[in-house]
């Protein structure tokens, strides 16, 4: 799990900041931006540790509070040995522009590693730092990145607003 979000980090670090300049050259100014109100759900992939995992990331907001809670799920089975991640985050979201929000915020990882013969699992603490934009009516393009003891997780995807 620690060589998968070792090797991740450099390719996310580049599209994490590669999709950021796009968003925020193609912003308006923020003065008066409801930003990204809606939650979603998605479909991501996470990279950190010289590995990639798929995943299923989420979001419910309190638009009038500017809070969000956020959930990923990620898996990934690789040399025999299978790994499940879940990441609960609180996170605040600043409007940056109409549909565009950065977030910063923090939670708990917990992780569970098994190579069929025992399993290992524990927990740290993170902190979440991402940026996520509306695009059309229904979609919401993320990414970020969760910084933790365990290293650096990069995720991105698309999710369904609601």
């Amino acid at each position: 799990m620690r060589q998968f979000l070792k090797s991740v980090v450099g390719i996310s670090a580049v599209s994490s900041i590669a999709c950021g300049m796009v968003f925020l050259s193609s912003a308006k100014p923020a003065s008066a931006d409801p930003g990204l109100p809606e939650g979603y759900v998605g479909l991501g992939a996470g990279f950190g540790g010289g590995s990639t995992a798929a995943g299923l990331n989420g979001r419910v907001s309190f638009p009038k509070t500017k809070i969000s809670l956020r959930g990923s799920i990620y898996s990934d089975c690789s040399g025999g040995a299978c790994a499940a991640l879940f990441i609960p985050t609180v996170t605040y979201d600043i409007p940056i522009a109409d549909k565009t929000n950065l977030y910063l915020g923090a939670g708990v990882a917990t992780a569970a590693v098994s190579d069929g013969n025992s399993t290992f699992s524990g927990s740290t603490g993170v902190l979440q730092a991402g940026l996520e934009t509306g695009i059309g009516k229904k979609i919401a393009i993320y990414g970020d990145g969760t910084f933790g003891d365990g290293g650096t997780l990069w995720k991105v995807g698309l999710g369904y607003r609601f």
